[in-house]
């Protein structure tokens, strides 16, 4: 039995997961997207993977640069999440419009996220329509205090964790 497009669809969406903003330099001129297929490879040496579809805009980019930023945004940057899925914005804009750093490497991570990280990609791999980029943790920091954003039936949302 083959899945179709619309079952396979159907099936991800049941599947909560966290919201990333993937950033990146691609000579001097800054970009990112949204993503939510990202996750810890290995702690030895500390690998992350991320699977970005071949037909966005930003995949070309990935491809040409030599490092990545990933950023776990926390529960009040569902705008910036969709602004970054957003083809229609223009990502070195928005990016230079948020508080962010640059990395020795050039790599812009951007400030007040659950959590970011600064990659080098080691790996590239086919996975159908998609690219799947290793990178290795260079550099990273994050908020012991702020809560998740979750992806989850098309729609952006906060954790909330059983009482025990």
């Amino acid at each position: 039995m083959t899945v179709s497009n619309d079952l396979f669809k159907e099936l991800m969406r049941r599947f909560p997961a966290g919201v990333t903003l993937v950033t990146f330099n691609e000579n001097g001129k800054l970009g990112g997207l949204t993503v939510s297929s990202f996750c810890s490879l290995s702690m030895d040496p500390p690998l992350v993977l991320i699977c970005i579809d071949r037909e966005v805009a930003s995949h070309e980019s990935l491809e040409k640069t030599a490092t990545f930023g990933v950023n776990i945004c926390n529960s009040k940057q569902g705008k910036i999440a969709w602004d970054f899925a957003n083809p229609n914005i223009d990502k070195n804009e928005l990016v230079e419009s948020l508080p962010h750093r640059i990395t020795d490497n050039g790599t812009p991570l951007l400030e007040g996220c659950l959590a970011s990280m600064e990659c080098t990609t080691t790996e590239k791999y086919d996975g159908g329509d998609h690219t799947i980029f290793v990178g290795r943790i260079e550099d990273g920091n994050f908020d012991e205090k702020a809560e998740p954003l979750v992806y989850y039936c098309s729609g952006l949302g906060e954790f909330r964790p059983n009482q025990a």
